[in-house]
């Protein structure tokens, strides 16, 4: 394969039947973290939900013809600010022809390029396939350890790689009422249960669209929680933020509350530049929650009292 015929752009809507061809095929899908799609519509869901938002969920390209996909996560799985991941796919006739080694060599440099705060690229492959362990060495990298997971591949990266933090739509509003509309889920937070489509309506374009960071934790994009920032905190220190989240309670304890925090403090600390440090509070019984932030890299500071 010449490689002046291999290039990396973005999504488009007109390479949804392309996707379908390649992202339809589980010998494809078998070894990443994404399930197989089946129909039109769900590649055209994934072009506008998974990859159209993302600038390093791209297509691999052959004559300008999508046969793959490669992307970028920031930070890592490993949690390491200083590092992102990457993976590709791609389809099945193209095996073995070196086009994966030379979209991974042609993104490299790139992604240092936009993401200057790195200084490492980890890429994972499962044990059993040795040829994505030689495309990744040909592309430079080098083996570093081995990790052990007792669960479905698939599994381990809808619970880790496909959470995202984004504003609040309107079109959540059906998600939304799942979650704030549960009192399991704002018992421990302080807001009222939402009990109608209307009041989830008016949660989002009065609470959440005018605060920069009311932001939605997501999986596949697709809301299941919230993450807030108040700045000054309810100290009233200037130097500091507060920060909370909830989730619904079908995604308790599988680590997604650790991961959105761990996302989004280098960021809180971007966008706040006067901030010295960020608070977060919960209420004494909720052990849980205290579990969450100390994994977050938050430590104890003082307990209130409320007589």
């Amino acid at each position: 394969m010449e490689s002046s015929r291999i290039s990396l752009r973005p999504f488009r809507l007109t390479d949804v039947d392309d996707i379908l061809l390649w992202a339809g095929d589980k010998r494809v899908t078998s070894t990443i973290r994404w399930d197989t799609l089946t129909t039109k519509e769900e590649a055209l869901s994934f072009i506008k939900e998974v990859c159209v938002p993302q600038p390093w969920h791209v297509s691999i390209c052959i004559d300008d013809r999508s046969i793959g996909f490669l992307w970028v996560i920031h930070p890592a799985m490993s949690d390491d600010i200083e590092a992102v991941e990457i993976g590709y796919a791609i389809a099945v006739e193209y095996w073995g022809q070196g086009i994966a080694t030379k979209a991974l060599k042609m993104a490299i440099p790139r992604i240092f390029n936009d993401f200057p705060q790195i200084v490492k690229i980890i890429a994972c492959a499962i044990s059993k396939n040795k040829a994505s362990h030689r495309v990744l060495e040909k592309a430079g990298f080098h083996y570093e350890r081995s990790l052990t997971w007792h669960g479905d591949f698939k599994e381990y990266g809808n619970k880790s790689s496909r959470i995202s933090l984004r504003p609040f739509r309107l079109t959540d509003v059906d998600d939304i009422l799942l979650w704030a509309g549960d009192k399991r889920v704002t018992s421990t937070i302080r807001w009222d249960t939402l009990t109608t489509k209307e009041e989830a309506l008016s949660f989002i374009k009065e609470v959440c669209v005018p605060q920069p960071w009311h932001v939605s934790i997501c999986i596949d994009d697709r809301s299941i929680g919230f993450l807030w920032v108040i700045h000054p905190a309810m100290s009233d220190d200037i130097e500091a933020v507060e920060i909370g989240y909830a989730i619904a309670v079908e995604y308790w304890g599988q680590g997604i509350a650790t991961k959105a925090l761990k996302m989004a403090i280098p960021r809180i600390f971007n966008d706040f530049p006067q901030i010295v440090k960020i608070i977060a509070c919960a209420i004494s019984k909720n052990k849980a929650s205290h579990r969450v932030l100390e994994k977050a890299g938050f430590h104890y500071d003082m307990i209130y009292i409320n007589y």
